[in-house]
């Protein structure tokens, strides 16, 4: 089992409500915790001292710069040590006026795409790497060690996905397809951290109020209550964190994607028919 008392983890999107609800609670754990976000210095430093004075260390990273976020990561580890793995809760939704032209989201894509995907990529490795460095570097130069297996548990890194990825529900176009990346990654790290007795895991929520999800409130309202099992609506950031503390803590859980989404099964909502509201009038940019 990954202790979380006395450990270090690093959160991304950390300044967020999520990532923010994330590092509170490993730090009333015990936890030392490095705060990743895109928020000016003085705003995620003063953030920071919110979560703790002494046990939180706020960076500012574009986890899309690789070189960027391997430095973050060196510094985490300078700071406190006992690096133990990730909470990897940052990502984008950019939304935009509904248009018939597809084209038109490409830009969109792109950007979700690079912080979504590619981000999650770097966040891992890095992360991964600054874990294994004693044993891949046992000599502290660039040479690499022959392959090793260990049955030691070194560490954890938990994605964040989105219900969106399971069955890609009606009209994101973009968004879903970068999420269901960050399971395809989660799986592929989890084979290849393996033998270096690293999990890697991903949680997959379903709507959840936040800033991100401001806008999407009106569209998915009505369907969370029609077709959730249970609860019937969106979830807050603290109904997260006790399976953030299960994939932590349990070393049986490995390349595993976690639903945490009331039983939700969105329900495609169809094109208005004449005399209906159109229900693309309910959210707007949602693609």
């Amino acid at each position: 089992m990954v202790a979380i008392s006395g450990n270090t983890f690093i959160v991304t999107g950390g300044a967020g409500g999520i990532g923010g609800a994330v590092a509170t609670e490993l730090v009333g754990r015990g936890a030392n915790v490095v705060l990743f976000d895109v928020v000016p210095e003085d705003k995620g430093a003063a953030f920071a001292k919110t979560v703790s004075s002494d046990k939180a260390l706020y960076l500012k990273v574009d986890i899309t710069d690789s070189e960027g976020t391997k430095k973050a990561v060196e510094t985490a580890v300078e700071k406190f040590g006992n690096l133990k793995g990730a909470v990897h809760c940052a990502g984008i939704a950019v939304k935009r006026p509904w248009s018939n032209d597809l084209s038109d989201s490409i830009s969109d894509f792109q950007k979700m795409l690079q912080v979504n995907t590619v981000g999650t990529f770097i966040v891992n490795a890095h992360v991964a790497d600054a874990i294994n460095k004693p044993l891949n570097h046992p000599d502290g130069s660039s040479k690499q060690a022959p392959f090793w297996t260990t049955d030691e548990e070194r560490g954890v890194i938990i994605n964040f996905a989105s219900a969106a990825g399971h069955g890609l529900y009606a009209r994101t176009l973009a968004y879903g397809p970068t999420k269901v990346a960050v399971m395809g990654i989660t799986k592929s790290f989890s084979d290849f951290l393996g033998p270096s007795g690293i999990r890697v895991n991903s949680i997959s929520p379903s709507i959840v109020a936040s800033a991100m999800t401001a806008n999407f409130s009106t569209y998915f309202s009505e369907d969370l209550k029609k077709h959730a099992t249970f609860p019937r609506r969106p979830a807050a950031p603290s109904d997260i964190l006790p399976t953030v503390v299960y994939l932590i803590e349990n070393t049986f859980v490995n390349g595993q994607d976690v639903a945490v989404d009331g039983g939700w099964r969105l329900v495609t909502q169809k094109a208005a028919v004449e005399g209906e509201v159109d229900p693309r009038e309910l959210a707007p940019g949602l693609e």
